[in-house]
């Protein structure tokens, strides 16, 4: 029996660990940096000057190479967690020293995640256990540290994967330039004061939190008679469909015909009300901003003060993001992939709604609201992050559950995770 190519490059796959590492590291900068659909095996190989075949040492394919990529970041994110929760110190010097060795510039970089339906299903099973294993673990140490007073009384999974979703976040926040020139090392002394201590001088409660109404944001029904509003409600259907799937799937693995399947429609539809595949992706991240913007107009009708409309934006956009009604497209899917004036527009998006907050928090920081210490720039760079992980495909949760994440996140953001002050301190 005569033998594929690949399966006798693999037959004689050398055990030289560190030319895959290299090759891992190498494949988890691009997948961050374009995606899945701009990254090949050649811009690999090119990269770490080697042939394609030889690649094949280590890859059986693109999947393959996505896989042991997301493996691997996961391998190292447990690996760095585990080394910390064994230092035998406190819970949040443990967190302290996880956030700092993971974001380690000497460090492989890790791959966000970002389109893990790429994967086969027992691939993907995989990476979705090694996810949550840190979540876990995480999550018990914070527990651990709240029964010996050292952390807050809180939603300790929660808060774990809010910590994890900020740490994925920083490879892929060059891409969109938030904050200026992005250098995730020299931001690791804010994110560690930031999960202790959180934005806020007065560290309290929130006795009733606003009540964020996002129904006006849910696709209205296909049944109206008027032409116009018939057409902008399809488009509106088509781009909610198209959003959930990207998030859950990866915009490289979803197909048109996937959407319109979902929609119970053809390609034609799609092609009519909103175009092609990149004019599609481009339109769930306008709708995407036109969401947050709209979360941002209502907090600012709520008569509540600079800090107080920072922490109900937190609360509103969870809430969106656990909406399957509304469902916007999560902020690092597919962004290289599209056309440089497309891309152009999304960042000019991008860039306003990051005003929008930059504009909030120098006012709360004037108001004697958010510690003086902070730099706005460092809130920017890591403001959309904490509740990003919604975004990845969980168990369905009633409304009441998603308030309460929704809470807990934006209690993150503005408390941090530090026993709270007593009443005389």
């Amino acid at each position: 029996m005569v033998r594929s190519g690949k399966a006798m490059a693999r037959s004689a796959r050398p055990s030289n660990r560190s030319r895959q590492e290299e090759l891992l590291d190498e494949a988890a900068r691009q997948l961050n940096a374009r995606g899945v659909s701009l990254t090949s095996l050649t811009d690999i190989a090119d990269r770490l000057q080697v042939s394609r075949a030889e690649l094949y040492y280590y890859v059986d394919d693109r999947e393959d190479l996505v896989f042991k990529v997301y493996r691997r970041s996961l391998e190292i994110l447990a690996r760095h967690l585990g080394e910390a929760a064994r230092s035998g110190r406190q819970a949040l010097d443990v967190v302290d020293t996880f956030i700092s060795s993971t974001l380690n510039r000497k460090e492989p970089e890790l791959a966000s995640l970002s389109e893990i339906g790429l994967l086969r299903g027992p691939e993907r099973e995989t990476v979705l256990a090694l996810y949550e294993g840190v979540v876990a673990r995480l999550a018990s140490v914070l527990e651990t540290g709240a029964k010996a007073e050292e952390v807050r009384p809180c939603d300790f999974e929660v808060a774990a994967r809010c910590i994890i979703s900020v740490i994925h976040w920083i490879p892929l926040a060059a891409r969109w330039d938030v904050a200026g020139n992005v250098d995730s090392e020299q931001r690791i002394p804010f994110l560690r004061d930031f999960v202790r201590l959180g934005l806020a001088t007065d560290r309290k409660e929130v006795a009733q939190p606003p009540q964020i109404d996002v129904s006006p944001l849910v696709a209205t029904a296909i049944a109206a008679l008027d032409q116009d509003t018939l057409r902008n409600a399809k488009r509106e259907a088509i781009l909610l469909t198209a959003s959930r799937l990207f998030n859950v799937k990866g915009i490289e693995t979803t197909s048109l015909d996937e959407i319109a399947a979902a929609m119970g429609t053809n390609k034609r539809a799609l092609y009519r009300y909103v175009g092609d595949k990149q004019a599609i992706v481009t339109a769930c991240y306008q709708r995407a901003f036109r969401i947050a913007l709209f979360i941002s107009d209502l907090i600012a009708s709520l008569g509540l003060s600079a800090a107080g409309q920072l922490d109900a934006q937190q609360r509103g956009y969870a809430l969106v993001q656990q909406n399957r009604d509304i469902c916007p497209l999560r902020q690092d899917s597919g962004l290289g992939a599209l056309s440089p004036d497309a891309r152009t527009s999304v960042l000019e998006l991008s860039r306003r709604f990051t005003e929008l907050g930059r504009q909030r928090f120098l006012r709360a920081q004037k108001d004697g609201e958010i510690r003086q210490q902070l730099a706005v720039e460092d809130f920017l760079f890591i403001a959309a992050t904490p509740s990003a992980w919604l975004a990845k495909p969980l168990a369905p949760a009633s409304p009441a559950r998603q308030a309460e994440i929704a809470n807990e996140i934006a209690d993150f953001v503005r408390l941090g995770l530090s026993p709270m002050p007593t009443r005389d301190g």
